[in-house]
């Protein structure tokens, strides 16, 4: 059975390495490509060693910081080369844009005013959690249009190539935003949503008329974009603003929101292209 391949971006911790994790140890033969700021990495290098003469799971890290941009010059070349390793004339089956950051400040604290706002802060996360996610959509576009539908339901709307997935938050809802705040992440994820929803109309249909924007040609299958909401964490950064929260909210493991995200990606289909969903994949309001 050909080995279903996935590229984590951001998998050095939090979500992105617990999705390497759980991607590794399903059924199903997995290749998972995951990325990370530096190669010395201790998790995932512990998780390359177990996995490195195993049979059915096979893990690849390769190192990228998105905040440099000479590393986008052989990233690509990287990703083909790993595929190649396999013998694998398609290409990728999933990707999924997890690297994510706050703000600058050492405690990753947050703005709760407009006080609280730096043009260093907005200017980085844009960088990490917009620019990161949508250069490398760009530089793996052509190896994404080599994957095949090993992820979600291809057959009840019709067929696609590759699914990519944008982890996004809740908290880039405008229309669920009560109370404020949150200025360089908030904003960055709902620019993240946004270029989902771009991505999903330019790969994901067919041309409808002459002044489409359409970046498929007629014998290529669509590409399926979703956002998704990983929901309330409950990490060290959310204990701080647990106050914000209502006192019934429900602080997700790292594990459950993983586990969740990825029954809601099984069930994802062309219906579901470039739009924002949550941690069970019911539909969030822009």
């Amino acid at each position: 059975m050909p080995k279903a391949t996935v590229l984590i971006q951001g998998a050095s911790s939090g979500i992105g390495l617990e999705f390497v994790r759980q991607l590794l140890q399903r059924p199903k033969p997995t290749h998972v490509i995951a990325t990370c700021q530096k190669m010395a990495d201790d998790r995932l290098s512990r998780l390359q060693k177990e996995y490195l003469q195993h049979s059915k799971h096979r893990l690849d890290v390769l190192e990228l910081d998105v905040r440099h941009q000479d590393q986008f010059d052989t990233f690509g070349q990287q990703v083909e080369d790993c595929l190649n390793d396999l013998k694998r004339e398609r290409g990728l089956d999933m990707l999924i844009n997890c690297a994510h950051i706050c703000n600058r400040h050492p405690s990753n604290r947050v703005e709760t005013s407009l006080n609280d706002v730096l043009s260093i802060d907005l200017n980085d996360v844009y960088q990490v959690n917009v620019v990161g996610p949508i250069l490398v959509t760009k530089i793996l576009l052509n190896v994404l249009k080599r994957g095949r539908p090993s992820f979600g339901s291809s057959t009840s709307n019709g067929s696609y190539s590759s699914l990519i997935v944008n982890i996004s938050a809740e908290l880039a809802s405008i229309s669920n935003n009560r109370v404020g705040g949150w200025y360089a992440y908030r904003l960055s994820k709902c620019a993240l949503n946004m270029a989902t929803k771009n991505l999903a109309l330019e790969f994901g249909r067919q041309p409808v008329d002459e002044n489409s924007i359409c970046g498929l040609k007629k014998d290529e299958d669509p590409l399926l974009f979703v956002a998704m909401s990983p929901g309330v964490v409950n990490t060290q950064m959310i204990h701080e603003y647990k106050k914000l929260f209502p006192k019934d909210a429900h602080f997700l493991t790292k594990a459950e929101s993983v586990k969740r995200m990825l029954q809601a990606i099984d069930k994802l289909s062309l219906k579901d292209n470039g739009k924002f969903l949550d941690f069970n994949g019911k539909e969030i309001p822009y």
